[in-house]
């Protein structure tokens, strides 16, 4: 039995069906050898290593009366017919239908009487343009935010995937005792109620690091009183921050790595620096676009790993800060440096607070009284009319230098599938991968029906950055500069068929790492 910290059982409370609460990948693989099945041998192989990853073979029990967090059991069996599924796209299995299917296959909740990950296999894909030859396909994996985080799912990629073509033989299942655990009324009562004192002493422990984080918070707003100011000011509302439905809608670009960092390095600019700010371009031109740009600068959560090196815990140790995107800023160069300064300042208000900020808490009810909030706000119309702390959440999540191969086929793309949430309709979430840096964009269909066009104008935002920063003379300043907001500048027209509609083009999801030129889809 292990009981779910605070964190964890949160994202079990703000699920509803209009706000599913999984995390998810996308990734392509080659061919397999002639004659092998990619399905049956995919299943096989994961069946084989399940016994591994404890997320993989327990689910949730409730404690009596709901009266504190859920436990994680033992499950007491493992139905791989319903965690690992097969599907096919029909001819001609391009890149754009693989889009359709993940947007329909991220919208469905997971079964939570069963251990909360599914895998899809996904047959048909083929599509020269994007240099995927025909027999390639791809695995969506879809795992519960209640049981891992970022840094979780990257170990758990590591264990079921090999990192030669040949496959290593798993660990032999006498290290792992898999027996159902079926805890008694008393024993999860008396778990909870000592779990309830505990925190009470742990609570009075933590007071002196409490007030030392507070006269470190106070220093930090006394030397830069504006930045503090600016991180508690709302974000400016847009069509990110609304009520949001159940559809999915789903984008992806790549970047090259080897051009993101060296670009960091000639602005003296952090990596996520660099691609905060190509977002923050992104998003200008996709609102100015749409006549909906706000005077002031959109505000992206950004998550913050807690997780020590070597952790592989099949749990959330994250917290999060805010930054200011300088979409209210034209010139690209100008726009990077108030992303290093707004990132900067707000490190420095996390650092002071980031050792006391809890990551497990416990009250008496806490499943009913949280989970009723998360309905209350998915059947009302609130988000639409409170203030928005943020607009949009954009996380980093570092990935393997090497290749992954599945039953042999070589991974040659790994784009993530996040979460949209009321108030925070879109979502973009990069890993990095090999030489890559693979761009996922999740958001509300309703909302954001366009998102491929954002992923697109990520790439070409980048590129607009490294041509101004070829013309600079020096590194960007520290020091803060205002930068006076003008119109975006237009993008040239797109040509026209004859019939004087722009013609249809591909989605964008490439299989290899490239830093211009995204194809811009159709969006059903």
């Amino acid at each position: 039995m292990h009981k779910l910290t605070g964190l964890d059982a949160t994202f079990l409370y703000m699920e509803t069906d209009e706000t599913p609460m999984h995390v998810s990948g996308l990734l392509i693989c080659e061919p397999p050898e002639k004659g092998n099945n990619p399905y049956e041998l995919l299943k096989s192989q994961i069946a084989a290593r399940a016994h591994e990853i404890p997320s993989f073979h327990r689910k949730l029990m409730p404690t009596p009366f709901f009266v504190d967090h859920p436990v994680w059991v033992n499950a007491d069996t493992i139905d791989f017919d319903y965690h690992i599924k097969h599907a096919s796209l029909p001819a001609p299995g391009n890149v754009e239908q693989l889009r359709m299917i993940i947007q329909g296959l991220h919208s469905l909740t997971l079964d939570r009487d069963r251990p909360l990950w599914q895998f899809y296999v996904i047959e048909g894909l083929e599509d020269e343009e994007f240099g995927l030859p025909k027999g390639s396909f791809a695995l969506y994996t879809k795992s519960h935010h209640a049981s891992i985080d970022g840094g979780a799912g990257i170990a758990v990629m590591d264990i079921i995937s090999d990192r030669e073509p040949i496959p290593r033989p798993p660990m032999p299942k006498s290290k792992i005792y898999l027996q159902p655990e079926k805890p008694g009324m008393f024993e999860l009562l008396g778990s909870s109620y000592g779990r309830f004192v505990q925190q009470q002493v742990d609570t009075l422990k933590k007071v002196p690091g409490v007030v030392k984080a507070m006269g470190s918070l106070a220093k930090v707003a006394m030397d830069d009183s504006a930045g503090l100011v600016k991180n508690l000011q709302p974000a400016p509302k847009t069509r990110f921050n609304v009520s949001i439905q159940k559809q999915r809608a789903y984008g992806a670009q790549t970047l090259s790595l080897p051009e993101t960092i060296a670009l960091a390095k000639k602005t003296g600019a952090t990596l996520n620096d660099v691609v905060l700010a190509v977002c923050g371009g992104a998003l200008r031109r996709y609102l100015d676009g749409h006549k909906e740009l706000p005077d002031r600068s959109l505000v992206a959560a950004v998550p913050v790993s807690l997780r020590e090196l070597g952790d592989a815990a099949n749990t959330n140790q994250v917290t999060g800060m805010t930054c200011g995107l300088g979409t209210d800023i034209e010139d690209p160069l100008e726009r990077l440096q108030a992303v290093h300064e707004n990132a900067a300042s707000s490190k420095k208000q996390l650092g002071a607070v980031k050792d006391v900020i809890p990551q497990d808490f416990s009250f008496f009810g806490a499943p009913i009284l949280l989970s009723a909030m998360a309905q209350m706000q998915s059947k009302t119309d609130i988000v639409n009319v409170m203030p928005s702390p943020i607009n949009v959440a954009i996380s980093n999540v570092p990935g393997p230098r090497r290749h992954l191969y599945f039953a042999g086929s070589k991974v040659v793309a790994q784009f993530p599938v996040s979460i949209a949430t009321h108030g925070c309709a879109l979502n973009i979430t990069l890993q990095s991968y090999v030489d890559r840096l693979d761009f996922g964009l999740i958001a509300c269909k309703i909302a954001v029906p366009d998102v491929q066009d954002i992923a697109d104008y990520i790439v070409q935002e980048f590129e607009i950055l490294k041509a101004a920063a070829e013309k600079m003379d020096a590194p960007i300043s520290t020091s803060k500069k205002q930068a006076k907001a003008k119109p975006v500048e237009k993008p040239a027209a797109s040509a026209k068929s004859s019939n004087g509609k722009k013609p249809a083009p591909k989605a964008a999801v490439p299989p290899k790492a490239k830093s211009g030129g995204g194809k811009r889809p159709t969006v059903n």
